[in-house]
């Protein structure tokens, strides 16, 4: 993927800040299918200024196969085929960045929820902090409770103030 449009929007990313996802993948047109949306995979922005240095660099959480980890955005979006959306927060999730991004650490090493996404197919899961799945892992982090939704489902909530297609 080309980061240049990364490149010239995420000095502005900020924690909580979240990515939705679409890949050219079969497991991705599958879930696209499911949920009838344009994304199938979401993860969260989380500043760590201790290690941005010079590059400036960007980190976010996500859950995938491995389970739930911090990852280089750059490296990650480099690596990408398809297609990525930055959701920036509303402001007045401002106050609460460092609560979020708390709600994020929370996350890392927890195994990802094979089960829920399997169960999705027939129903909706609740949210479970034992293991967890992508669009589960944002929503915790905002505050959600109840239903864990899909990545087309957080594309439709009212977090955020701004789209941009890095």
């Amino acid at each position: 993927m080309d980061l240049t449009i990364y490149n010239s929007v995420k000095d502005d990313m900020k924690t909580g800040d979240f990515l939705l996802w679409k890949s050219n993948s079969i497991v991705g047109s599958l879930i696209r299918w499911k949920t009838g949306g344009d994304e199938n995979h979401a993860s969260s922005i989380i500043r760590m200024s201790e290690y941005e240095d010079t590059e400036r660099r960007r980190f976010h959480t996500e859950a995938m196969g491995r389970g739930v980890y911090p990852n280089l955005l750059s490296v990650r979006l480099a690596e990408f085929d398809g297609e990525v959306w930055w959701y920036q927060l509303r402001d007045e999730y401002d106050a609460k960045r460092t609560e979020i991004g708390m709600r994020l650490t929370e996350c890392w090493g927890r195994p990802y929820d094979y089960d829920s996404i399997v169960k999705q197919i027939f129903c909706s899961v609740s949210m479970d902090m034992r293991k967890m799945f992508c669009s589960e892992v944002v929503y915790y982090s905002l505050g959600g409770t109840g239903k864990a939704p899909n990545p087309h489902e957080l594309a439709g909530m009212d977090f955020h103030k701004n789209i941009v297609k890095l």
